[in-house]
């Protein structure tokens, strides 16, 4: 935002990093679907993906500073800070974008949940008692102060604001997501000599190999039974 002589503090920069990380290192610990054979990273998709989600994430909080310049103060409620308002903004939908690109076969963790909802309360409370806020900028145009809070403080109602706003940004950018997926060219773009069906193919294969038939001996009445069994691992087999 450096044409209106603003951009977030360097501070609340800093915690943004550490509040993505914090999110990003419970990842280890979700239910995300996974493939049971090796797959192409697909780099061009993966880029293109993500250079569209994070237009969206940008014109979301542009969005969200340009209704501040309105007399009325556009989100704020009662009163605010601009910094913190967009700080809270960033950090709320930074985190919920991991639910949106792991994918919708499996639920989320409960570590992976509590994680990112630990971050969120952290961020809110940043916003609410105005922690690391600063000086106010002198933007171009000029930002109307009479609901600005002098100590950087956030209402309540503000906050809940917020976090409404950043549900229906996050779900726009499932929608998106999701048909961007749906784009054939974009979903193969990156793959070598393989296509869904073979994809599927080799996840059969992968499945039988671990399968044995195994051979008993009916005395009783003198015929042999054939039956499928999960083969025995390099462990039970030195057993």
């Amino acid at each position: 935002m450096v044409i209106i002589n603003e951009t977030v503090r360097v501070d609340l920069v800093v915690f943004l990093a550490l509040f993505a990380d914090l999110a990003t290192i419970a990842v280890a610990y979700d239910n995300a679907h996974y493939e049971s054979r090796p797959v192409e990273w697909q780099l061009p998709k993966i880029w293109i993906i993500s250079v569209t989600l994070g237009i969206l994430l940008a014109l979301a909080t542009w969005i969200l500073r340009g209704t501040m310049f309105l007399p009325s103060g556009g989100f704020i409620q009662n009163f605010g800070n601009v910094q913190e308002v967009l700080f809270l903004e960033i950090s709320l939908t930074e985190n919920w974008l991991i639910f949106v690109t792991r994918g919708g076969q499996t639920l989320p963790s409960m570590q992976l949940v509590g994680a990112i909802f630990g971050v969120d309360v952290l961020a809110t409370l940043f916003c609410i008692f105005g922690w690391l806020s600063g000086p106010s900028y002198e933007t171009r145009p000029h930002t109307p102060s009479i609901w600005i809070d002098n100590n950087g403080r956030t209402s309540v109602v503000t906050a809940v604001v917020i976090w409404c706003y950043s549900i229906g940004v996050t779900i726009v950018i499932a929608i998106v997501y999701f048909l961007m997926n749906k784009v054939s060219w974009l979903d193969n773009l990156g793959r070598k000599k393989r296509s869904r069906q073979d994809t599927s193919m080799e996840n059969i294969l992968a499945h039988l190999s671990k399968v044995a038939i195994e051979n008993e001996r009916d005395e009783d009445k003198g015929i042999n039974r054939y039956h499928l069994a999960s083969k025995a691992t390099e462990a039970e087999i030195d057993e």
